[in-house]
């Protein structure tokens, strides 16, 4: 990466920051051969105000599963296993299913062994933050695996093996058990001895108080009534499998250099280069893109980028390669977003291969172009006020005048400023905004009467036209986020 694919990659990161509360971002980029970009940015700890870095430990969340993946890809090579083989071979569990049609490893691998989310992780993480008040009983491994059959014997499955994608953190936990079944190691230990440590990620663990002794971790902050709250780590070893490692995003750059070598990293083979073909085929397919084991493929600036992301509410990372490209990408949050962290991700892939993410990531491109819309407009003198906000994932209208108002939600149309929104009839009502040359203010500031003495918007004049108002744009929500 050069200079200035560096220096747009930190901006990114900063508004990113900034827009959506996040204390801290840790950045690290990697090629084959080593590290190409790492960084920090922000405070791992906002009492303490000290800085992060790409050394600083996160909760990583999901992205674990790409780990417990490798172990089962590694007890394969050892012939200690089968991917198709019935999870019964190596657990006494009943899934549900048949004896002609078993729930396999391949299927837990694959989040396609027909049982949904059970929310077993939710509810960890949730009283760990002492955020939730369930009595599901889930405080031992006879209670975990007692809530999961029950779910399979009281017809709980939502297809037959193999039939459809239903991610289920339940599955990975299972596997976790898979590994300890075969090796007659706890899996924490297992992933320690044969993953963690030839890799040289001395500092990554499932440890929370390895975690608070480390000098570089990070202070995981909770979105709570729009102001970001210290929390506890939440660890749950229940879930370890599933979720539950901590870790650098420089350790997981090594990781994925791991990936892109085929599974040898400076010279020692930590897993067969057929295994790591099997880890990443496309085996299902998802809304977001394939997954397969432990990694989902998704097509990024015109690219194949494979990897995962992983959230445990007050804090969340990406980590992803593309093989054709030869680059890896690996972001950590002291906080999770609304959104999964790959969508940072894909930015600073676009940066790294020297593209603009506004121009090459719809993701960005979106966000950035709903700033430019959202706020609020005003009619000739005032006569008619209306509001643009954000949606969720998409932007609603509500009209305001001195007889009453109305809110509709705004649906996109191929051109990216027009839209319709239905009317009591059902029938759709264009709604188009003219987005004019980049001035600093609005059109509507001066004595038009639109809008005089209220505060003015940043960047290009935006006009609003829906049905018989023609309004302009007089504050902008975005400012102060970027």
């Amino acid at each position: 990466m050069n200079e200035d694919a560096r220096a747009l990659a930190a901006d990114v990161c900063r508004r990113t920051m900034r827009r959506d509360r996040l204390p801290a971002v840790s950045v690290c980029v990697v090629d084959r051969d080593g590290v190409v970009y790492a960084d920090g940015f922000g405070s791992r700890d906002l009492a303490g105000n000290r800085p992060a870095t790409p050394d600083t430990l996160y909760g990583v969340g999901s992205v674990t599963k790409s780990v417990t993946a490798l172990a089962l890809a590694q007890l394969r090579d050892a012939g200690m296993l089968d991917f198709d083989d019935p999870v019964s071979t190596h657990l006494d569990v009943d899934l549900g299913g048949d004896d002609d049609d078993p729930v396999r490893l391949h299927h837990l691998l694959s989040h396609s062994s027909g049982l949904p989310s059970l929310g077993t992780s939710e509810a960890l993480i949730g009283r760990r933050l002492r955020r939730a008040t369930d009595t599901i009983a889930l405080a031992s491994r006879d209670d975990f695996r007692a809530h999961v059959e029950g779910a399979a014997a009281r017809g709980e499955r939502v297809g037959a093996p193999g039939e459809r994608f239903a991610y289920s953190n339940e599955g990975y936990v299972l596997l976790g058990d898979v590994v300890e079944a075969c090796t007659g190691r706890s899996y924490d230990r297992y992933v320690e001895e044969h993953v963690l440590d030839p890799l040289d990620l001395d500092r990554a663990t499932f440890e929370d108080a390895a975690f608070a002794m480390d000098d570089d971790h990070a202070t995981m902050y909770l979105h709570e009534e729009g102001d970001v709250v210290a929390a506890s780590v939440p660890t749950r070893e229940l879930s370890r499998p599933a979720g539950g490692l901590l870790a650098s995003v420089a350790e997981l750059g090594r990781f994925l250099r791991l990936f892109l070598n085929e599974g040898t990293l400076d010279g020692r083979e930590v897993v067969a280069p057929d295994s790591v073909a099997a880890l990443t085929a496309p085996r299902v397919d998802t809304p977001s893109g394939p997954y397969g084991y432990g990694w989902r493929t998704r097509e990024s600036c015109g690219r194949e980028l494979v990897g995962h992301s992983g959230s445990i509410a007050v804090s969340s990372a990406y980590a992803g390669f593309c093989p054709d490209e030869g680059v890896g990408v690996a972001v950590a949050a002291n906080s999770a977003p609304d959104y999964p962290l790959v969508r940072l991700g894909e930015a600073v892939f676009a940066c790294a291969l020297g593209e603009d993410p506004a121009e090459v990531v719809p993701f960005v491109e979106r966000r950035r172009r709903f700033d430019r819309l959202t706020g609020e407009y005003a009619a000739y003198r005032g006569a008619k006020r209306a509001y643009v906000a954000r949606d969720g994932d998409a932007l609603r209208l509500q009209l305001v005048g001195p007889l009453g108002g109305e809110s509709f939600p705004l649906v996109a149309s191929d051109d990216p400023y027009t839209f319709h929104t239905p009317n009591e009839a059902g029938e759709p009502v264009p709604v188009e905004f003219r987005v004019g040359e980049d001035t600093g203010t609005t059109a509507g500031d001066g004595d038009d009467g639109s809008g005089a003495g209220r505060p003015r918007t940043r960047g290009p004049a935006v006009d609003l036209l829906y049905d018989r108002w023609h309004l302009h744009k007089v504050a902008d929500e975005a400012v102060g986020r970027e």
